[in-house]
């Protein structure tokens, strides 16, 4: 699932979930769109196919990618603390970049394992899917929609809060015009889960087909293929609104608001910064 967290800011929110920085990037399975293993139960044989695989996969993160999101945060902190909108917004690209390039790395893993599925794995993985979308339906699209927007706002705040601590009253207006601009965006983003999902599906009943590794590589690195039409018409103005967002909320911020977040920001480029890639990690020529 792709949460809506707050694009200028999602990476070092990812990166910042656990407990220590280093755990971040050492658990690469879960800045993927989904993790097999909270779906499938696999055996002994994948299991010790994918281990080595996932260690490439960390080395490569390690050595390539930590050097880059050094590199990323400190360019956030240079446009947060001179407050330039145009640095911020394009800081959003950076982190499309960095998303693909995982995209990209994790395909030929991800491709192999699933072709290799049993079909009782194939009934799990979509019974757990269905699960998490019942789930997903009673969470986001039961409540009556005033009470959706409602709770987006409440979401938002609760994710800007480590960074500007409590919000003033314009970040919070600002907030709630944000949430009551996306209107019924749950119920578009839902319809757009399910439709790559059934994706997915249509693939898995042909994963021994000799067209099965084009589908999965569209499936995990072109998902703009998959796109719903409504999604599709909604993206990229919902990207604009996030972003527009933003750059208000600096605005609006009080001094000791700027200096929470720069110092948020320091923190986490000096946490990766010092991190070291463990002994035969470095695989950045591939």
């Amino acid at each position: 699932m792709r949460k809506s967290l707050l694009l200028l800011l999602v990476l070092s929110v990812l990166l910042s979930a656990c407990s220590r920085i280093d755990l971040a990037y050492r658990n690469l399975d879960r800045l993927i769109p989904w993790k097999l293993g909270d779906y499938v139960a696999l055996n002994s044989e994948q299991k010790a196919w994918l281990k080595p695989q996932l260690q490439e996969h960390l080395s490569w993160h390690c050595s390539v990618e930590l050097p880059r999101y050094v590199d990323w945060l400190e360019r956030s902190q240079e446009a947060l603390s001179s407050r330039d909108s145009q640095a911020l917004v394009g800081q959003l690209e950076a982190f499309d970049s960095a998303m693909q390039r995982l995209a990209v790395e994790i395909t030929p893993s991800a491709t192999e394992l699933l072709r290799g599925l049993s079909p009782r794995q194939v009934e799990q993985l979509f019974a757990a899917l269905d699960e998490q979308n019942a789930e997903l339906r009673e969470e986001f699209l039961e409540p009556p929609l005033e009470q959706q927007i409602a709770r987006r706002a409440e979401r938002m705040s609760e994710r800007l809060q480590p960074w500007f601590g409590k919000l003033n009253a314009a970040q919070r207006q600002r907030v709630d015009d944000w949430a009551e601009g996306l209107g019924a965006q749950n119920q578009v983003w839902l319809d757009n889960r399910l439709a790559w999902q059934q994706a997915l599906r249509k693939a898995l009943e042909a994963r021994r087909s000799d067209d099965f590794d084009a589908r999965m590589t569209a499936l995990l690195q072109e998902r703009e293929r998959f796109y719903t039409d409504a999604y599709k018409a909604s993206y990229q103005v919902n990207r604009q609104a996030m972003a527009e967002m933003i750059v208000d909320l600096i605005a609006q911020a009080d001094d000791s608001q700027l200096r929470r977040a720069n110092q948020r920001l320091s923190s986490l480029r000096s946490d990766l910064a010092a991190q070291q890639c463990q002994a035969g990690e470095s695989v950045a020529s591939r």
